[in-house]
Formats: C-alpha cells, structure tokens, sequence
C-alpha cells in the first residue's frame, strides 16, 4: 500500500500545475494587466505629447527662418474656397503658402514640400501630431499627413487694399498685443475639422467669419491629448491647451465635419482664451 500512494504522489507531481494552480495564475497575470495597462497608456500619452510638442518647435522654427530671410515677413496663411459647394473637401491654400493642398483629402506629403517652410525641414512628419491616426476621407487606408494648422491671424490676408489687412499680423515685429509669448501660432486641429491650413477664430473687433456669432468655434481644436491641444508661441515655446468648456467637450463628439460650432456663449473659457491669443491691434506702417 504505501508504494502504491508513492506511486500515485509522484504521478501527480509529473502533471505539473493543477487546473486550480493554472486558473490562480492566470487571474493574477489579469489583475498585474489590469493596474499596469493604464499607467502604460498614460506614459504612451505623455510620450506622444512630447512628440507632438517637438514637432510644433521644429515648425516654429521654420517660421522664424522663413521671417528671418524675408525682411521680417510672416509666411503666407492665404485659404481660400477652391471649388463649388463650400464642403470640407473645397477649401484649399494658395501657392505662395506655408504649405497647399487640403489636409483631409492629401493622399500624400507632396502638398507640404511645395510649401515655403519645406526648405528649412524637410521631415514631414512634424506637421503630424503622433497620436492623430486619422485617414484620408476617414476611409481607413491612408493616414493623413497633417493635423496642424496656423492661425489665421497670421498673414491671412496678404494684399493691403484688402479690407481685412488690418485685422491680420503680417511682420514678426508687429506682434505686440499680445506678444510673441501669448500670440497663437500654431495649433493642433481635430481631425473632424481640419482641412486648408488656417485655424479660423472669431475674435472681438478682428474677424467674425461667414457670419457667426462671435461665440463660435470657426474651426476646432484638437483634443487627442487626454483633451488637450499643442499650441505654439512666436517666441518659439509650446504649450498643452486643455479644453474644459461643456460646450467644447460636447461638440468634439458630433460626427461629421466639425466646423462653425457654436460655443456656450460669452463666459465660454476656451473660446476666450483662443480669442486672447489674437492681436488686439495690428500696428500697420
């Protein structure tokens, strides 16, 4: 008899982990994935956001050397409407620009190498924030190319009899009020907004575009940042923006294009914390 429970005892060891001993394992391995995956998660996030913060500098950059060898002259912001309709795919940015084409519908990175910054970096990819995985036509094959924009306060309106010259910065040295730390350069675009390269922004006394009321979001800013934009500064620095609005936060979850939104009235924080960041005067000489 005791050689025989010797025998089985030793059949037993040989089978190794018991179905219990597996199952135990298997739910602590879960439980360590469970409290490690969101700390993971959140040090992808900050390591994108460092990314996408070094891409704003390295275009910040561009701009400053653009003006540098330009007697002071901001490059060229020019949108315009480009075809019939006025939808999403119409709106384009004239040759002389920062960049052309129409982030949204751009299959490849040719529209920024004909810009005037592509002399000064020719790496693509710090036009594109790295947590954007949006598509071409959102169709699912093609990722886009870009997700910033620039502000359309800056050199917009590039012709001097044109009404609106005056509301626009066309030198770096014009940029006063507020000055090269607070003025908006650069910002990240949602993916549902983006397309020309101009931010629209309804500003008190500047522009108040295609009609709307000056509560409006023109176009909408990115918040693929734990709901947080990079913004940039002519000064060269950058800056998360995080969006807190109720009226932002809930227009960032409307499908389709995201554009001329209605904010949440005269007290909406972000709207005016992007309306301090354009000129409130344009010295013109």
């Amino acid at each position: 008899m005791p050689a025989h429970t010797d025998v089985i005892r030793s059949y037993r060891q040989n089978l190794g982990f018991t179905l219990i001993e597996l199952l135990v394992v298997i739910a602590i391995i879960a439980i360590l994935a469970s409290l490690l995956l969101p700390s993971l998660a959140k040090a992808k996030g900050r390591a994108q956001g460092s990314a996408c913060s070094s891409n704003f500098r390295q275009l910040q950059i561009c701009a400053q050397l653009y003006a540098d060898d330009n007697l002071d002259t901001l490059a060229p912001n020019e949108a315009f409407l480009s075809g019939g309709g006025g939808g999403r795919e119409a709106w384009n940015i004239r040759s002389t620009s920062w960049l052309q084409g129409n982030a949204y519908t751009d299959t490849s990175a040719s529209n920024l190498a004909i810009g005037v910054f592509w002399k000064y970096n020719q790496t693509p990819g710090i036009y594109l924030c790295p947590s954007d995985r949006s598509t071409v036509r959102d169709q699912g094959f093609i990722r886009r190319n870009r997700s910033v924009s620039m502000s359309v306060y800056m050199n917009l309106v590039t012709q001097p009899l044109d009404e609106n010259f005056s509301r626009c910065w066309h030198k770096m040295s014009q940029i006063t009020d507020p000055g090269p730390s607070r003025a908006l350069y650069f910002i990240d675009e949602h993916e549902k907004s983006i397309q020309q390269g101009a931010f629209g922004i309804n500003a008190p006394n500047r522009l108040t575009l295609f009609g709307t009321p000056l509560s409006t979001w023109i176009s909408f800013p990115g918040l693929r940042h734990a709901g947080a934009a990079t913004v940039s500064f002519p000064d060269g620095h950058t800056e998360s923006w995080r969006w807190r609005d109720p009226a932002t936060l809930a227009a960032a979850q409307k499908p389709g294009w995201l554009v001329l939104q209605p904010g949440s009235g005269p007290a909406d924080v972000d709207l005016q914390r992007i309306q301090a960041a354009v000129p409130a005067q344009v010295p013109i000489p």
